[in-house]
């Protein structure tokens, strides 16, 4: 004979229901402890995890994974595909820490909030000192910043009729996104140039002149530029070679650009006057050449640009920059001599 014992049924199905409701608040409890709990205490960098467009979650979770900024990829995959969040992950390249929690990381690459860089291009920069910058701050790519710089479609496209960007990528402090395409970096930089000059409006062989100045002006006296601006118009008004060292230092980076392209070759910015560079074939070598290059060598700012268009009324010819980096002017001959023979020997 089976006895039924209705109080252990009683007991059993209260057991059942408790474990029907704990169950899922434990998973639940679980999950959202995982999703707002940093997956390390251990202080660690942030890695950059570059997210392209259509990744799928499972490709984006395997990166993330494998550039060890998560430690489990499976809760994370159910975490994105339960929530939806899946369907808003934003393309861009992104700084992301282990020492974040996942609902963190979700919330970083669903708002878009990519990894930039600040920078800061000081007045003087030519465009091979600025793509090595923006390179080793992960900006965007040497080489495709150059060979934007002389797109000549690319330039027209931003109102821009000029053989390079050369001149008009304005100095100042910027912050750019992580891997940005170098056509943005450039557009951003030429429009912060449009922006600056508007009240002045230079034309090219304003820019020209001022990149002259730029290169040659003694920082520490401020109206410098001015006296350098002078001797350069005085220069060009009677038809006297212009002599100018980061011309030709200009020239050699050109050269060593167009091997980089036709040879690929590395190299490095040239930054320093060496005696066989007065001796280059290149329209830039204003020791060979009479007047302006034909483009700037640098990019001025508002104060060079400014000296280029309203010079110092002077007589000066000539100038020497002393050790110290001092500028000292002459109108003739003699004066320069006797300057070389007091400041340099």
């Amino acid at each position: 004979m089976c006895y039924f014992d209705y109080t252990l049924y009683k007991r059993v199905k209260k057991i059942t229901f408790i474990l029907k409701i704990s169950i899922p608040i434990i998973i639940i409890a679980y999950l959202f402890l995982y999703a707002f709990t940093p997956q390390s205490f251990i202080t660690s960098k942030p890695k950059l995890i570059v997210i392209n467009k259509g990744s799928s979650l499972k490709e984006i979770v395997y990166r993330l994974y494998n550039k060890k900024v998560i430690n489990n990829p499976y809760l994370f995959y159910f975490i994105g595909f339960i929530s939806g969040y899946s369907r808003y992950i934003q393309e861009g390249t992104y700084y992301i820490s282990i020492n974040e929690s996942p609902a963190k990381i979700y919330h970083e690459i669903v708002n878009g909030r990519v990894a930039t860089s600040k920078v800061s291009i000081a007045p003087g920069l030519n465009i091979f000192e600025i793509a090595e910058i923006l390179s080793k701050n992960h900006i965007t790519n040497k080489k495709l910043f150059l060979k934007k710089c002389y797109d000549k479609k690319f330039l027209l496209s931003i109102k821009l009729d000029a053989p390079s960007a050369e001149g008009f990528l304005y100095p100042d402090t910027y912050i750019f996104k992580i891997n940005s395409n170098p056509k943005d970096v450039i557009k951003d930089m030429v429009n912060n140039f449009y922006l600056k000059t508007k009240k002045i409006k230079p034309n090219y062989k304003d820019l020209i002149i001022a990149s002259l100045i730029i290169k040659e002006a003694d920082e520490k006296l401020k109206n410098s530029t001015g006296f350098i601006s002078s001797v350069i118009h005085n220069r060009l008004k009677i038809n006297m070679p212009l002599d100018i060292d980061s011309a030709s230092i200009y020239a050699m980076n050109v050269k060593m650009y167009k091997n980089y392209l036709r040879d690929g070759n590395a190299y490095n910015v040239i930054l320093n006057m060496k005696p066989r560079y007065l001796k280059v074939k290149s329209a830039y070598n204003t020791y060979l050449h009479y007047g302006l290059p034909p483009t700037p060598i640098a990019n001025p700012d508002i104060e060079a640009i400014e000296a280029a268009m309203h010079p110092a009324k002077t007589k000066y010819l000539y100038y020497i920059s002393t050790k110290t980096g001092k500028t000292i002017f002459s109108d003739n001959l003699s004066g320069q001599i006797k300057n070389i023979d007091k400041y340099l020997k």
